[in-house]
């Protein structure tokens, strides 16, 4: 099984930023988590609003903590006012880092073993998870939406 190393999680913050100039996207943050939440790789880019560093991280926790991309976590809570109860619910007891839009991103080896998540953070949501995708592939790891 693979790990998410140092060296990976340094690759896919790179090309995630890179693919956001190449976007012509405002100033972005990416953080890179390990399967248990802890913080690898963090880097944001000049002008990034300071709520925003928190934000990429809580995209990736969400992921983790739902075991899926936070795309799905976003059609999720479309689905009426049960499932927006039960996402309230889930804030309160993650202390508010639980957000249910596009740009958390599992990583997962060729096997499908959980290694981590990104989290991209400062533009629209798609576009943010446009970025965290182009880097998890660059550092050799598949991605299915």
């Amino acid at each position: 099984m693979a790990t998410l190393t140092l060296d990976l999680a340094n690759r896919i913050v790179t090309v995630a930023l890179a693919k956001a100039r190449a976007m012509g996207l405002p100033p972005v943050g990416v953080a890179v988590l390990d399967p248990g939440g802890h913080l690898v790789a963090l880097q944001r880019e000049d002008g990034l609003s300071f709520l925003r560093v928190k934000v990429c991280q809580a995209k990736a926790y969400s992921a983790l903590a739902m075991g899926t991309h936070t795309r799905h976590l976003a059609e999720r809570i479309a689905g009426g006012v049960h499932t927006q109860g039960f996402f309230t619910a889930l804030n309160a007891m993650s202390g508010g880092q639980v957000i249910p839009v596009p740009g958390g991103v599992l990583v997962r080896d060729g096997e499908g073993h959980l290694l981590g998540a990104v989290g991209v953070s400062g533009a629209r949501s798609e576009d943010d998870e446009a970025c965290a995708v182009a880097g998890i592939e660059a550092a050799g790891f598949p991605v299915t939406l």
